[in-house]
């Protein structure tokens, strides 16, 4: 997987703790950290689409047609820090996410747990967006673009294996 231009935490460290929300490297914190959720988005439904045989093949075709939109939500997110001055590669992030995809045996089991994160990613960006929406009209409207499409990609799970958050 391609991390540049982030800064990955060691195995063994977590990522330093989000500065507050109403400072700016607060705000970088978490436009990093959704970033950086992004980006593992895009290679883990690359990486899905050719590691489960068990899927349906309809299944492969919409985590295929899920990647440009997380590319898309990786640029967005990218383009309004490079606005703001914010640097991608200020603090470490980690893999979490990806560590805990790239153990996924089945489809089933990949499907509902990236829909979990992705439910997740869903519910930090509403808030986020919300938050922002007097002071920062621009952020927010990323974020809210982002939670929209995110609907789609956390319904898969249940359209598949009835899975719901």
């Amino acid at each position: 997987m391609n991390i540049e231009p982030f800064v990955i935490c060691s195995a063994d460290q977590k990522p330093p703790k989000m500065r507050p929300v109403n400072t700016p490297g607060g705000l970088a914190d978490r436009m990093r950290t959704a970033a950086f959720a992004e980006k593992q988005a895009i290679f883990a439904f690359n990486w899905a689409c050719g590691k489960f045989s068990d899927a349906p093949k309809k299944l492969l075709e919409d985590w295929a047609l899920q990647i440009p939109e997380e590319i898309k939500h990786y640029n967005l997110i990218a383009n309004r820090m490079n606005d703001l001055g914010f640097r991608m590669n200020e603090r470490p992030v980690s893999l979490r996410l990806w560590e805990s995809l790239k153990v996924c045996e089945t489809a089933k089991e990949f499907c509902i747990r990236i829909a979990g994160a992705e439910e997740r990613g869903r519910q930090a960006g509403l808030l986020l967006a919300e938050y922002l929406s007097d002071s920062d009209p621009e952020t927010s409207a990323v974020f809210f673009e982002i939670v929209e499409d995110e609907i789609a990609h956390v319904k898969l799970a249940e359209t598949y294996y009835g899975w719901t958050p």
